[in-house]
This record gives structure tokens, sequence and C-alpha cells, in this order.
């Protein structure tokens, strides 16, 4: 997550690029990254690369230097361009002249530079030390004045002129080695903290893991035991029951061998029809048949209530299946037919966007379909500005915008002064105004 700058922040930025303190070191100050610090110092104008074009003049020139004999160090090369040795290599290595030049000559030429640079300042470093004079013991004999001119058997050695810049850019080049050095120091100490840090969490979790795993141990011997005395109580329960008598085991038994017999259908004998003759019937006899009184139905056997003790095991019930079955005719929910669109609507939710922008527009358009929903009922909300519509849809879209001052800058790279030319560049990108609202 990015953090705002402060206006301290910046009050030290700008003070540490004008007194020309590395950005590394002001970012290490700030606790925040190096490219970042980077970037917020250019976008505040406080560092600016200059840069220096190529002509044809300068590369013949440098054409001219590297394929010199003896060779020349890239240092050498530099000063006399008036460059850095950053842009020589580079554009040496754009011309492909990096192995042109004779590296053993080059390496006899270097190192007898080192070396006589070394002797000439063996002199300066290291003065003669003086030589004291030897007390001289009284003598009667006279002292003898030699008559040629005096010559000292020591000479003094004049110290070597110290070149000022040589000497500025020494200091400057231990002083950049120490500031470098506690750079590396400062970042090795905040690495060993982190990682101390991210130990300590790593252990703290395992211990939280293995006490998690005990309590679910405990938890799960503590049902198991629960179960068992549940079990064991149960048992102690049948035991104790009193037994039955013998008459109640035998009225069991017998009602147990009635109930097959009741429910044995009767089957149909085929009995024999007596056949009546036909006789001719005489006038004036009536030929309906006579009535036969109805007989009465016999009365059903009065039920046989049987007391058993025992538990009886219950009834399985019938398997009631909840799904819809299909009706035959006009009835049915299969004769009535889907809506296509309805059909496609919802498949198209149910699947899995493809990529993040299919997954950003499905979003945007459940929103919209929740906020059209809540406006068709009569609910009102507040709703954003389309600026910041915008702007949230070029973050959905992967861009990053960051607000400074009256304008916006997008991926560090591009600024945009007003909101007029933050709507231009959101539909040079296919977002308008209407699809982020």
């Amino acid at each position: 997550m990015n953090r705002v700058w402060t206006e301290e922040e910046l009050d030290i930025l700008r003070r540490d690029r004008a007194a020309r303190i590395p950005v590394p070191v002001t970012a290490a100050k700030l606790g925040r990254p190096v490219p970042a610090t980077y970037a917020r110092a250019r976008l505040i104008g406080t560092l600016v690369q200059p840069h220096q074009p190529w002509d044809e003049a300068s590369v013949a020139r440098l054409r001219e230097l590297v394929l010199a004999d003896p060779p020349m160090t890239d240092k050498r090369i530099a000063e006399e361009l008036g460059r850095t040795i950053t842009q020589i290599r580079w554009k040496m290595q754009d011309l492909d002249l990096i192995g042109v030049r004779d590296l053993s000559k080059l390496a006899k030429i270097t190192a007898s530079e080192t070396a006589s640079s070394r002797v000439a300042k063996l002199p300066a470093q290291k003065p003669a030390p003086r030589m004291q004079p030897a007390p001289q013991k009284p003598s009667s004999a006279p002292l003898v004045t030699p008559q040629g001119p005096v010559t000292d058997s020591v000479h003094r050695a004049d110290p070597a002129p110290v070149d000022p810049r040589t000497a500025l850019e020494g200091a400057l080049v231990r002083l950049e080695a120490k500031l470098t050095e506690r750079l590396k120091n400062s970042i090795s100490e905040t690495e060993a903290g982190m990682i101390r840090a991210a130990t300590d969490a790593i252990a703290e979790k395992r211990g939280i893991d293995r006490r998690l795993a005990d309590l679910g141990r405990r938890s799960a011997e503590a049902l198991a035991e629960k179960a068992k005395a549940e079990r064991m109580k149960v048992q102690a329960e049948i035991a104790e029951a009193p037994v039955p008598s013998q008459r109640r085991l035998q009225d069991i038994v017998a009602g147990r061998e009635e109930k097959p017999a009741l429910k044995e259908p009767k089957r149909a004998t085929a009995q024999p029809v007596a056949k009546k003759p036909v006789v001719p019937a005489t006038r004036g006899v009536s030929q309906a048949p006579v009535s036969r009184q109805s007989q009465p139905p016999a009365p059903p056997p009065a039920p046989k209530i049987v007391v058993v003790e025992t538990p009886v095991a219950a009834r399985a019930e019938p398997n009631l299946s909840l799904d819809p079955v299909q009706v035959s005719g006009r009835g049915g929910w299969k004769s009535v037919r889907r809506d296509p669109a309805r059909v496609a609507a919802q498949a198209k939710a149910k699947a899995k966007p493809t990529s993040r922008a299919d997954a950003v527009d499905l979003a945007l358009a459940a929103q919209a379909a929740i906020n059209r929903f809540i406006a068709e009922r009569g609910v009102t909300k507040t709703e954003r500005s389309g600026i910041q519509a915008v702007i949230s849809r070029l973050q959905a879209r992967g861009y990053i915008v960051v607000q400074d001052g009256d304008g916006w800058v997008i991926d560090q790279r591009h600024r945009v002064d007003g909101e007029s030319a933050l709507v231009a560049f959101a539909e040079a990108r296919g977002i308008s105004l209407d699809v982020a609202a």
C-alpha cells in the first residue's frame, strides 16, 4: 500500500537534495524504498539528470581515443570528452568498441601508472627523520676550519607539493566509501531485524498450531469418554430391567403367531353354480324374482391387545424425494418454456471470469444493476463524483494514479493538469465518464 508523502518528508528530501546527500541515504532516513524516493525527487524537481546528446564530432573523437596507441583507460577518455565513465561505456557498447583495445598493453600501462603514483606519494607521506647532531667532546686540539664550501652529508627531502584537486577527490572517495559502508550496515541491520521478526512470527504460529492440535485431541478424547460412559449407562439400565414373566412371554409369542395368519389373503375358491330350469311363464303370474332377506355381515373380531415390554424397532420412513416430478399434460413444469435470454444471463453469471478486466467489468455491471434496482424502488443514495469514478476505473485497469497538487501523476510518467486532461486520458484508453459513473 502506497504511503502518502507528508510535508515534513518532502522538506527533508528537498534539504538533502540541496546538500547533495545520496538518495539511498535519504530513503533509509525516511524509511521508504529507494525507487520511490527517486521518483518523488524527480516529481518535485529536485533530481534533474542532465542529458548530453552525442553529435558526429563527439562520436568521431570517441573512436579516435579508443583506437589510440598506447590505449587509454575509460577514465582518461571520459576526462578528455568531459563526460562520465558510464556514458562512455554505454556509447562504446552501442558502437561495438568494447573489445577493440589491447587489454594486455592497457593493463601494463595501468600498473606502471599505479606504481609511479605510489612512489610519488611515498616521500610525501613519510618525511625523512631528522638527524640530531652527536654531542661533541671538548678537545685541546685546535679546530681546523676548512677553506672549501661546507656540504651537509644528510640532504633533507623537501615534501612534494600536494595537488588540492587530487586531495579533494581522495577525500570525496573516502567519504563516499564511508557513507556506503554505513548504508550497507544499516540495510543489513534492518534485514536482520526483519528476519528475526519473521522467525519469531513463524515460531509463534507453530506454537499456536501445536496448542490448537492439543486442544482438538483433548476434546476428541473427552467426547469419546462421554460416549463410552453413556453406552455403559445404557447397558447397566438394560441389565437392571426386570425379566418378564412366563405368561407374558407366551402372550407375546401367541400374538406374533396370530399376526401372519391375519395377514394371509383369502383365496377365492371356484364353487359350482346350480343352473335353474327354464319354466314357461303363465299368464297372470309376476316374473319378478322373489326378494330374499339380506343377512347382516358378521361383526369383525375384537382386536387383541398385547403388551410388549421389549422396545419395538422404529418403522422405516418411506423415502419421500423432494425433487420435482414431471407431470404430463398442461399442468407439468416441463411444459413451460424458459426465457433463453435469462438462461444465457444466468450461465454467464455462473461462469468464472477469464481475466482481471472481465472480473472488473462484471463487478461494475453488478454494481450498476444494484443501483438501478435501488433507484427503481425510490431509494436514493449519495453518488460520488465523476472524476473519482474515473480514477477508480483507471486504478482497476492497473494504472497507478497519485494526486499531486491540482493535477495527477499516472504511473510516475504521465502528468495531467486538471479534470479535463484526466478525462481525456481515460477516454483515450476506452474509459468514459458515463461508463465509470
